[in-house]
């Protein structure tokens, strides 16, 4: 029998966490800011951006009222963040692959692309739940049935986040085999676990209670969400 691998180190699982909660702040605030550029292009006016101590210290961009914003445009909006969000973890992950890049700045590579891809499925998992909120909750308000089509909108979010568990899981195995050998799936999901699962917990709780998208009893929704597709999208 070959010998079994060593665990992963805890100290990843505490850079990958601290690296995931920058990388969410800075998701935020670069969604909040596309939310703002876009809305001004469309018509509403933008009065400002300020840190908000009652959302966690995040960056809230004030708006106009969007009551002149139609469907479309409203979700061309709530999905600006996102796609600027998805664009810049592109440029990071081809930058790193070029270059010697450093492990910190690997570690943050990856802890950007796990929040990233995690925002939308999210998103439409909080816009599924009672009380939920996000950008999501937002246009099916503007839309007049907000919990019309709510199962939908929860289906399509899972069927998401398990479509991202698989490439974010052979991310986290191929970034952590440049510090140890992972060998057969238990490790290999021991692994996604401790670089990008705990983390991918720690950016949806920080995404579900400072952001607002989730009412606290239906947040362990979304955590639990995160870790069950990580870990059964890892083979």
């Amino acid at each position: 029998m070959p010998p079994r691998p060593p665990p992963p180190p805890p100290i990843l699982t505490i850079l990958c966490t601290l690296a995931a909660l920058v990388a969410v702040w800075a998701a935020i605030a670069l969604d909040q800011w596309a939310r703002g550029t876009v809305g001004r292009l469309s018509g509403v006016p933008l009065l400002g951006y300020h840190i908000a101590p009652e959302r966690w210290f995040t960056l809230v961009a004030d708006q106009g009222p969007a009551v002149t914003l139609g469907a479309w445009s409203l979700a061309f909006a709530a999905l600006a963040g996102p796609l600027v969000a998805i664009l810049a973890a592109l440029v990071l992950v081809a930058m790193v692959g070029m270059i010697r890049a450093r492990g910190w700045l690997r570690g943050f590579t990856l802890s950007w692309t796990v929040v990233v891809l995690l925002w939308l499925p999210l998103g439409l998992i909080a816009s599924a739940l009672p009380g939920g909120g996000g950008p999501m909750t937002e246009l099916y308000q503007k839309l007049g049935a907000p919990q019309a089509g709510r199962w939908t909108a929860a289906a399509l979010g899972l069927v998401l986040l398990v479509l991202v568990a698989g490439p974010v899981g052979r991310l986290a195995v191929r970034e952590g085999k440049r510090w140890m050998r992972a060998d057969g799936v238990a490790f290999r999901r021991r692994l996604v676990r401790v670089t990008v699962g705990w983390p991918g917990v720690a950016a949806a709780a920080v995404l579900a209670f400072a952001a607002g998208w989730a009412p606290n009893p239906w947040a362990v929704s979304l955590l639990a969400a995160v870790l069950a597709s990580l870990h059964f999208g890892t083979a």
